[in-house]
């Protein structure tokens, strides 16, 4: 009885361990993204900084390279989190499966929220672009 329970002892360490296994590789891969998704959206709110200071017209010999640097760096953000979200990354997740189904919905739901900010950034500066 004693090396039957000894024997069931081991088999629950052995088979649980690829379990741990998997299910930390899935949650690493969602703090990534998530991680991925952030530095997306901090890189289109400095792009942001940088094409407000260019717009005020303070600095004649930075301006105009303040607002291009800084349109690019919002495009690159909202490119990043649209990667993170659609890319060849996330279709591998979704045809594996194996990860939670209710942190997959939240980051896509965050993401979504990310890019309606960025949006909104967009037309921010678009509609200044448009006043001079």
């Amino acid at each position: 009885m004693k090396t039957l329970v000894t024997i069931g002892f081991f088999a629950l360490i052995f088979f649980s361990i690829p379990l741990q296994a998997a299910e930390k590789e899935w949650l690493h891969d969602m703090h990534a993204m998530m991680h991925s998704m952030d530095v997306g959206l901090s890189q289109a709110l400095e792009g942001s900084d940088l094409q407000m200071l260019g717009q005020m017209g303070i600095s004649k010999k930075l301006d105009k390279d303040m607002m291009t640097r800084g349109t690019r760096m919002v495009k690159d953000g909202k490119a990043m989190i649209k990667e993170m979200l659609e890319g060849e990354a996330m279709k591998r997740l979704h045809k594996e499966g194996g990860y939670d189904k209710k942190i997959m919905d939240d980051i896509h739901e965050l993401g979504d929220r990310m890019l309606k900010v960025i949006e909104q950034i967009e037309k921010l500066h678009e509609g200044v672009e448009k006043q001079k």
